[in-house]
């Protein structure tokens, strides 16, 4: 139970230092993040950040302003054959 309190916490903390680089870099600006994960790391993703939904296909993070957006990246590889 440590290990993913521990994991949790470090990849908030990892998130929130990128959020408040990019607010520094760009004040005025909108931040957004896009994580196209395997689906072991979009799965275990999910389940360090808490998110309630675990059947969902993509979940996002709001830290400070800037948006961090989950999804698995097959669901890309669909999007891009598609085009």
């Amino acid at each position: 139970m440590e290990e993913n309190t521990k994991g949790s916490n470090g990849l908030m903390e990892k998130m929130a230092l990128i959020a408040d680089a990019l607010q520094n870099t760009y004040p005025e600006g909108k931040s957004v993040v896009v994580f196209a994960l395997n689906k072991t790391d979009f799965i275990e993703s999910k389940k360090s950040l808490l998110v309630p939904d675990q059947e969902s296909k993509q979940f996002k993070i709001d830290i400070s302003g800037t948006e961090f957006i989950f999804l698995p990246d097959e669901l890309l590889s669909d999007e891009t054959s598609n085009s």
